[in-house]
């Protein structure tokens, strides 16, 4: 086993857990497999209906049971309220660290100024391979983790004041929590997208719960991005971007050119009904969908051959139209908070206050 960093940095895992039984041991083997052994181990029950916190309970760590069902962003932050370490590293439950994960984002956390926070990526291959449509989900994540801006806390390091500094996690989202953080993280901080640090993931694989699971998590972001406005607007906030490994320093826009062009596609094939010329129409949308997806799909192509370049193609453009009517819904969503005057972002500078659980 190679040696522990020379710097001895105390790492406490914050592993949230819903329901996760077919993973989570796989999830703790490789956190107790790790080549920088963490300080802390702390798995954070969400009152879970299957037997995965029996699971929990067969390692060493420290268990905290959350009283009720809060979603993934209470069960973080009653785990960060139950740790102590300075570096917290956060993990799904339903993934699995490569060895040397939290080595090297301790490196890069070491070695990148002002660092705020050390995100990982997806594993090219998911953890259980369960058919087509997870090979496309999780090689679509390893894929844009790797160039995205986003904030994710599936394998990620964050410093304790940092996560204090920011306000902790919006217990009232249920998704997309992990990208409102990084918009209330003061702007001296840097983001770093590390590829050397990497998870297996058991992502969705069925093709209906694929979609709705990115319709709803779309359906935020709306609101998201209009307390980010508010907090933009009051002071300097949100992540400088340092891209370690990745080739990528420039910020990406969010995808509406593809959403749009992929929900046009859909919406105007029904004018073939009318005559087979304005079939053109729809073509025309598609080909520029395919444009603006090319670097992706040849990944595909590349990774796992024609066939199945020509299946993410689909799943893609099923994906990104599912993406934008969440986002259309999400604007009637933010018109609601408006009108009634909700919604407002977590203020810097405040620490988090989860509700109590029960440790064991």
């Amino acid at each position: 086993m190679p040696d522990e960093p020379a710097w001895g940095d105390d790492v406490a895992v914050i592993v949230p857990n819903y329901n996760k039984r077919k993973t989570l041991r796989a999830c703790l083997e490789s956190v107790y497999a790790q080549t920088h052994r963490p300080a802390e181990v702390i798995v954070v029950d969400d009152v879970s209906t299957d037997d995965s916190l029996e699971i929990a309970r067969e390692f060493p760590c420290t268990i905290v049971c959350s009283p009720r069902n809060q979603g993934p962003a209470g069960a973080r932050n009653l785990g960060v309220a139950s740790s102590a370490a300075p570096l917290l590293f956060f993990v799904d439950s339903d993934t699995a660290l490569a060895p040397d994960a939290i080595h090297n984002a301790v490196e890069a956390y070491r070695e990148t100024p002002d660092c705020g926070m050390v995100q990982g990526i997806y594993d090219i291959e998911p953890l259980y391979d369960d058919g087509p449509v997870e090979r496309y989900r999780v090689l679509c994540e390893h894929f844009e983790r790797s160039r995205t801006t986003a904030t994710f806390l599936s394998c990620t390091l964050i410093p304790r004041h940092v996560f204090e500094e920011a306000g902790g996690l919006d217990e009232r989202l249920r998704d997309g929590e992990d990208f409102e953080f990084g918009t209330r993280v003061p702007a001296r901080y840097r983001l770093v997208v590390a590829t050397s640090v990497v998870t297996k993931a058991d992502d969705e694989d069925r093709f209906w719960g694929c979609l709705a699971e990115r319709f709803v998590r779309s359906t935020t972001l709306p609101v998201i991005m209009l307390r980010a406005r508010r907090l933009r607007g009051e002071g300097r906030v949100g992540f400088q971007l340092d891209m370690i490994g990745t080739g990528q320093h420039k910020r990406r826009k969010p995808p509406r050119l593809s959403s749009a062009s992929a929900t046009a596609t859909f919406l105007t094939l029904p004018l073939a009904l009318i005559s087979p010329w304005l079939l053109a129409v729809p073509a025309a949308t598609l080909a520029v969908f395919l444009r603006r997806n090319r670097m992706f799909l040849g990944v595909a192509r590349r990774h796992r051959g024609t066939r199945f370049a020509l299946w993410a193609a689909w799943m893609q453009l099923c994906f990104h139209t599912a993406f934008f009517l969440g986002a259309c819904v999400g604007l009637l969503r933010a018109a609601w908070v408006l009108g009634r005057r909700r919604g407002e972002p977590i203020r810097t500078g405040l620490s988090p206050a989860p509700s109590a659980g029960t440790r064991e």
